[in-house]
């Protein structure tokens, strides 16, 4: 019978419990933090800088705070990508009794999720951790918009009144719509899409984010010098 290892047993319970955590405080710090420094008047006629840059920063450290953590934990190889995709496969699961672009979303970002992980992962294991760190980051940001996008785009045919139907031509953007709560002239109902997305625009990338951070400090190789992440959301 194969030695249990309970180093490696408590770094795939903690990780994903640790994940979570990461996700959870970096949300509440983002909206707090701009309720604190905006009043929470959201009108679409200025752009709100303050929630996009919180959002960014918020990501990057929570980003690096992963990555210093898995240290610790001690967990290597591809367990790493299996913890952290737990809290994502459950969030999946929770989805199925909500309307259906809610779960479409949902799974279009755990397939993304799971391909930007494995990509990172494989880069990371060769010894290209910084290669692994933009993929990651790029990948969040794509993987967030095209779950927006999927969300969002049944909305554009069900809505009744005119003028809550979402231009699908800004479909591309409506992620960045949500976090700065601004038109930018093309005038797609920019109140409606924050509505329908229930912090979804900051979970997406920011978990995508934490869980990049953990499987690159796993499957970078020991003798491979650290590379900080990039703030990115």
């Amino acid at each position: 019978m194969a030695d249990v290892n309970p180093r490696k047993i408590a770094g795939i319970v903690l990780t994903p419990v640790l994940a979570v955590v990461l996700l959870v405080a970096g949300v509440l710090a983002t909206v707090l933090g701009w309720g604190l420094t905006t009043g929470r008047t959201m009108d679409h006629a200025d752009v709100d800088w303050v929630y996009l840059l919180a959002a960014v920063v918020v990501s990057g450290l929570l980003a690096a705070a992963a990555y210093r953590l898995a240290g610790p934990l001690r967990l290597r190889g591809w367990y790493a990508v299996l913890a952290v995709l737990v809290p994502a496969v459950v969030f999946a699961v929770l989805q199925w009794d909500k309307t259906p672009n809610r779960r479409d979303g949902g799974l279009v970002w755990l397939a993304g999720l799971v391909v930007v992980l494995a990509v990172a992962a494989v880069l990371a294991r060769r010894g290209m951790v910084r290669a692994a760190w933009i993929a990651g980051v790029l990948g969040a940001v794509v993987i967030a918009d095209v779950a927006v996008l999927v969300q969002l785009m049944p909305s554009a045919v069900a809505a009744a009144d005119p003028a809550e139907i979402l231009d699908r031509s800004y479909a591309p953007l409506w992620l960045v719509f949500a976090l700065v709560d601004y038109d930018f002239g093309l005038d797609p109902a920019t109140w409606y899409i924050g509505d329908a997305l229930d912090f979804r625009e900051l979970g997406y990338p920011m978990y995508t984010l934490i869980a990049l951070g953990f499987v690159v400090r796993a499957m970078r190789p020991a003798s491979e010098p650290a590379i900080e992440p990039v703030s990115q959301s």
